[in-house]
């Protein structure tokens, strides 16, 4: 068997991106990077597509940079490509392009919904990962309701990953490591993030918020959903995709405030989350904010102690899960430090 080129091509609307894997003789599956392949070339192979596991039909609201059609390209002649193979390549373009767009905590999320998939490639997923693998990382362990995720006792054990290894904590802390510098026996896994933070010049990460039933913002949501619902059955014979645009549009122009909490008496080092209201945003054409939430407890202590002097955060709504009342982290920020 000669090597073989395959094609994990992913377009959205700003741009269209293709990553090449080869596979050697032996059939061992190697990733070769960005590729640039020609239409011609493209043409003389079997496209297929790829895995709907993640689909913008899922969510509320999904900004254009993540609706991606992902294809995967194989030769015409392909010998003997096995599942493990297939499946790998059919699901690695949402992970490749949640990389691209620096969502950490998407990339977290696609390893926990196809773990097995992707547990024995490790090696390729690990160098895929590795840009956000910190911030993938924090994300994981200290935002949404998951709790540390048992983190603190694989921190502790420090053991390196082996392939088949399917926990998602495991995966990103191997992939993190060069950046995180781990040093278990001087200081918690908490102290490890805050130096961390400290050292970045620059920090971008998404993350989940929590307590967002317990204030106002998320009913707006089913009131304006039920409008543009009703908008869009009015336009079905003549353009209901305007409505659709229209949607997007109006959750894109959603402005955000995240900040410090220090007067907070349940919680000195609490972090905020405001977000512009949509019924007064569409009734009145008015953005003010309401209060949507608050950062996990241990993620907001590690950034404030982290950056003490910061008290208001580069924040803006990333997306929304379909059911913002159930799903976890459904309520999606990108923060920048």
């Amino acid at each position: 068997m000669a090597n073989e080129t395959f094609y994990v091509h992913v377009k959205t609307p700003q741009k269209a991106t293709s990553y090449a894997f080869s596979r050697s003789a032996t059939g061992i599956l190697d990733y070769a990077g960005e590729a640039t392949p020609t239409v011609d070339e493209f043409s003389q192979m079997q496209c297929v597509e790829g895995s709907a596991y993640f689909t913008p039909s899922w969510y509320t609201y999904l900004p254009s940079e993540l609706q991606a059609t992902i294809n995967v390209y194989l030769p015409c002649n392909v010998e003997i490509l096995d599942v493990g193979q297939y499946s790998f390549l059919l699901h690695v373009g949402a992970l490749l392009l949640a990389v691209q767009e620096r969502d950490g905590l998407l990339v977290a999320e696609l390893l926990r919904r196809r773990s097995t998939v992707f547990s024995n490639f490790l090696p390729l997923v690990l160098h895929v990962v590795k840009p956000v693998a910190a911030e993938a990382l924090f994300a994981h362990v200290y935002g949404g309701f998951r709790g540390d995720n048992g983190f603190e006792t694989l921190y502790k054990t420090n053991a390196p990953v082996a392939t088949g290894e399917t926990d998602v904590s495991a995966i990103l802390f191997a992939a993190a490591r060069d950046v995180l510098k781990p040093q278990p026996g001087k200081e918690t896994p908490e102290e490890m993030f805050v130096r961390y933070f400290k050292a970045c010049e620059k920090a971008d990460f998404t993350i989940g918020i929590v307590g967002a039933t317990n204030h106002p913002w998320v009913a707006g949501i089913e009131k304006f959903e039920s409008v543009a619902n009703a908008a869009a059955a009015f336009h079905f014979l003549d353009d209901f995709a305007t409505v659709g645009a229209k949607s997007l549009a109006i959750y894109g122009s959603l402005t955000t405030k995240v900040q410090a909490e220090p007067y907070n008496p349940h919680d000195h080092n609490a972090i905020s989350v405001s977000i512009d209201d949509l019924d007064a945003v569409v009734r009145k054409g008015v953005h003010s904010k309401s209060k949507a939430g608050y950062l996990r407890a241990t993620a907001a202590a590690i950034l404030r102690k982290a950056r003490p002097n910061v008290y208001a955060y580069d924040s803006s709504l990333l997306r929304l899960g379909a059911n913002p009342d159930y799903f976890e982290n459904a309520i999606v920020l990108r923060i920048k430090l």
